[in-house]
This record gives structure tokens, sequence and C-alpha cells, in this order.
């Protein structure tokens, strides 16, 4: 009998011991910060990218992207690259981007060694078959914050805080939360919403709850500070809820910005990948759209004057269907049938999205123009616009960058790497030159060039 209650007390001193962390990233927000609308500086052309996820897969292939817009050259010989006002990225593009914004263009060349040659995947805990990972899968994810988010705190980030990212591009970073469902971004919007204080969180943090995949990673948990708010929710969110025509994704967000106020309904939000959601991670322009001084948002009015070809890629890092299964009469096993229908999960709802995504860029446009259309000329000259300035002369281009961009069988190779948060040094390479390529490529970033 003393041997047992001896047992069961260092059982329940090890599961103790090794309960999740769940200590929130964030803090409260003290005062209304003052709104500040960034000039990005635009001159004609404007870039914007999305950044799918895709673990290493999407990070390398990114990475290309970015490699390759560093050389393509402007007309006036400026290189593409610094035409890129904003990125929207998701858990694997997500790391790639939060780099950039930090360590800007010259850094990129550091990025690889600082992040894709690491072998994080031997450091996870991954085993089925081990009984401490069945009780780490029960508290919530097989993997914590010590192997995610402070590992990319003490090997990447370096501690800094996302009040540290260079103000152009604007680097929006793309999570879930759980309990609504919605797309949650590390932007302004969202930590008012939550009255929390978005400069002090690491950016270390943020690209941890983008990749944080459920089962294999823990939730990231954020509190809200509803009570004594600086700060009313903004108006457009009761607008979103009645407006029988708005983004669905938009009224989600909405809704879930209602909830973070609501304590009967939150306390904490624990937030997962962003693929959840939204696996392109467009749904953050749509509501920064919404959430900005006018219909220009989210440029600023000077930068909507001058603005006169604004074009927005999305980099798809997806990979293709694979698998036997489908040459036999049985179909998938268990562990195939999950892997497949997730895949679905993610892959069908993001493919409705840039659909929808193109359409509303067309109607953004059409706003755009008609505010620009309602200046005066006096004040459309103090906003930049130069002699022969025409305020309906603004084209918006939608394209997509894929595996597909580079024939069948590189197609076929690139796809076929694992959402895996590393991979081997030769698949890297492929991916990294892949992104590079389809860059290159592009018919949409090759008339910036001329």
């Amino acid at each position: 009998m003393r041997r047992a209650i001896t047992a069961s007390m260092g059982l329940m001193a090890a599961a103790c011991a090794g309960l999740p962390d769940t200590t929130p990233i964030n803090h409260q927000l003290s005062f209304a910060p003052t709104p500040v609308i960034h000039d990005m500086g635009i001159e004609g052309d404007a870039i914007a990218l999305a950044f799918s996820g895709g673990g290493a897969r999407a990070a390398s292939f990114s990475l290309g992207v970015l490699l390759q817009l560093r050389e393509m050259k402007d007309t006036g010989g400026r290189p593409l690259l610094d035409r890129v006002t904003l990125i929207t990225a998701v858990s694997g593009g997500a790391i790639t981007a939060a780099y950039f914004g930090q360590a800007g263009a010259e850094g990129l060349d550091n990025f690889r060694n600082a992040a894709l040659d690491h072998d994080w995947q031997g450091q996870l805990h991954t085993s089925w078959m081990s009984p401490q990972n069945w009780d780490r899968l029960l508290q919530g994810g097989l993997n914590g914050p010590d192997k995610l988010s402070n590992w990319l705190d003490k090997n990447i980030f370096g501690g800094e805080r996302m009040r540290d990212l260079n103000a152009k591009p604007q680097i929006i970073i793309n999570a879930t939360d759980l309990y609504t469902g919605a797309p949650f971004a590390f932007a302004q919007p969202w930590f008012e919403a939550i009255c929390s204080d978005l400069g002090s969180v690491r950016i270390a943090d943020a690209v941890a709850a983008s990749m944080s995949v459920p089962i294999a990673f823990r939730p990231v948990v954020v509190q809200a500070f509803p009570e004594d708010c600086p700060l009313a929710l903004p108006g457009w969110v009761d607008r979103a809820l009645v407006n029988r025509h708005a983004p669905m994704l938009l009224k989600e967000t909405a809704r879930s910005f209602r909830f973070f106020r609501d304590t009967n309904r939150m306390s904490y939000l624990h937030l997962t990948d962003g693929g959840v959601a939204d696996n392109f991670g467009v749904s953050s322009f749509v509501t920064l759209n919404a959430a900005g001084a006018g219909p220009h948002a989210p440029f600023s009015p000077s930068d909507a004057v001058k603005l006169r070809r604004f074009t927005f890629v999305i980099v798809n890092s997806e990979r293709p269907v694979d698998g036997d299964w489908a040459r036999e009469q049985g179909g998938p096993d268990g562990p195939e049938l999950i892997a497949t229908a997730l895949s679905i999960a993610v892959n069908a709802p993001k493919r409705a999205a840039a659909d929808a995504f193109e359409g509303f860029l067309d109607d953004w446009r059409d706003d755009l123009v008609t505010w620009r259309c309602g200046l005066k000329p006096e004040e459309a000259a103090a906003l930049g616009a130069g002699p022969g300035w025409t305020c309906d002369n603004v084209e918006v281009v939608f394209d997509i960058i894929s595996f597909g961009d580079l024939g069948y069988a590189k197609a076929a190779r690139l796809g076929a790497a694992e959402t895996a948060v590393s991979l081997p040094a030769d698949l890297i390479d492929d991916l990294i030159a892949g992104g590079r390529a389809a860059t290159a490529w592009n018919d949409a970033l090759i008339a910036l060039t001329k």
C-alpha cells in the first residue's frame, strides 16, 4: 500500500512538474495610443505580398521570392524589394516575413543560417510511442513554448519586440483564435480590441502563434483586458455586423472583437496556426481597410494619392495531393484519411478566399478612385499629386506565385517537401531557387521593371 501511495505521489509530482506554460505573452494597454498612419513613400508602384503557411517549405520558397525581388530593378534602377509596402504572412511564411521586417533587405543573406539550416525537427517531441507525449497531448499539444517561441527568440529574433520591426514594409503576422475560429493578426486593430500593447510582444511569440500547428504545438495564450479599457470598439465593428454585403471574414473578425470585450465570453485567447482560418493571410488586409481612416486604408492619404499601380501577389507554398491510396479500392487508411481531410480543410477555404479577395481588390480600387476624385485640386496637390495627375489613373493587379509555375517535375519535387520545421539542405536549396525562378518569370512583377 505504501509503495502504491508513493508511486501515485510520484506520478502526481511528475504531472505537476510537466504542466504546460500558459503564461500570456502580452500586457495591458494603459493609455489610448495616438493613431499613427505611416507614409510608405509610395511613388507610382507599390507591392504587397502574402506568404502562405507550409513550415520550412514555405519559409524557404518565400525567401527565394524576396531575394529575387532584391535583384530585379524598376525603370529607375531601384530594387523591386524597395517597392514592397506590406507583407501578410502565415505560419512558415511568417518566420521569413518577420525576419525581413527585423533585419531588412541586407539581412536576408543571413536568414538561412539563422533559421533554415538548424535541426528544429530533431528537438521536437514527435513520438506517439512515449507515454510522456500522451500527457503533453492531453495538455494541449506535444510541444510548448520551450520548443518553439523560446527557441525562436534565442536563435533568431534575439529578444526583440514587435515595436522593433521596421516601419516599412508593414509586417502582419496571422494566427487563429481557437474559440471564435476567426483570424487574429498581430496588428494594431486586434490589439486595441483586446486592450493590449502590441509593441511589447516578442516577435518570437507572434511567429510562434502563427506556426502553432494544432496537436504538434500548444496554443499561445493572449489575455484580453476589457475592464477599464481606454478605447471603445471602433464603429466599423457594428457596421460590419449589420452590413449584409460585408465580407464574411470581416464579419467573423468583427464578431470576435465583440467577444474580446465580453467577460462572460472570454478572458483569454488561445492562438493556433494562422492557416486554420486563412492560410493566405489575406483577411487581415480586408480588416485593416475597414479599420482605417478612409477607403484608402491601409495606405496613408499621401501614399494613396501617389499610387499608380498596386500589385498584390500571393506566394503559395501549398503541397499537391500525394499518396498511393487512390490506386486501391480500399482507399485511405486511418492516418491517411486524417491527413487528407486536414489538408482539404486548410486548402479548400484558402482557394475560395483567394477568389473572393480578388473581387475585394476590385471594389477597393473603385472606392479608392471615388475618394481620389472627390478631392479638391488643392487637396490633391497638398498630398503629392503632381502635374498631369489623374484621379482615376490607378491599376490594381492580383496574381499568385506557386510551385506550379516551375513545371510539372519541379513542382512535384518541391511540393513533396513535408510540412516540417526543418528540411534537408538540398531541398532548401531547391525551394529557394524555385522561389527565385517563379518570381523572375512572373508577368505581374516583370511589368514593374519596364
